[in-house]
């Protein structure tokens, strides 16, 4: 497989929903994420159950037509603060050849430019303790851990 050109325009990027046609590159990118985990299955009829719901949202950076990294992000109802509703975002995966590229950055500027938009009085975002180059990334973007 060609590698990537590590020169990439933002104009090459494209955040967009998961489709169906994206199911094996989401599992084979979170079986990156989590590489002992043997149970992990992403089905075709589940990614449309998120596009269908108005809470939840399966997104995907795609450069040069390939899937190179994902995010899942949740909508949460909030009654402590009026209607404002605070988002969870998480399995967070970049290419590890395409990290460093802006692919990360990207899709979190997505989840923010949208949260903002509706209103969320704050992003949650799930990470596990062992992922420490991730920690490093989101200290980069100035986010809370």
């Amino acid at each position: 497989m060609e590698s990537i050109s590590r020169v990439i325009n933002k104009e090459d990027i494209m955040i967009r929903e998961a489709e169906q046609r994206d199911r094996d590159r989401i599992e084979e990118l979170y079986k990156i994420l989590i590489p002992d985990d043997n149970e992990i299955i992403v089905k075709k009829e589940r990614i449309d159950q998120v596009k269908q719901d108005p809470h939840n949202f399966l997104y995907v950076n795609e450069i040069e037509g390939r899937v190179e990294g994902t995010v899942l992000l949740t909508i949460c109802l909030d009654v402590m603060y009026g209607n404002r509703p605070y988002a969870v975002v998480e399995y967070v995966i970049v290419d590890p050849d395409c990290r460093g590229m802006g692919v990360g950055k990207e899709l979190f500027n997505h989840v923010e430019d949208y949260c903002k938009k509706i209103g969320c009085r704050e992003i949650l975002l799930m990470s596990n303790v062992k992922r420490l180059a991730a920690h490093e990334f989101l200290k980069d973007k100035d986010l809370a851990m």
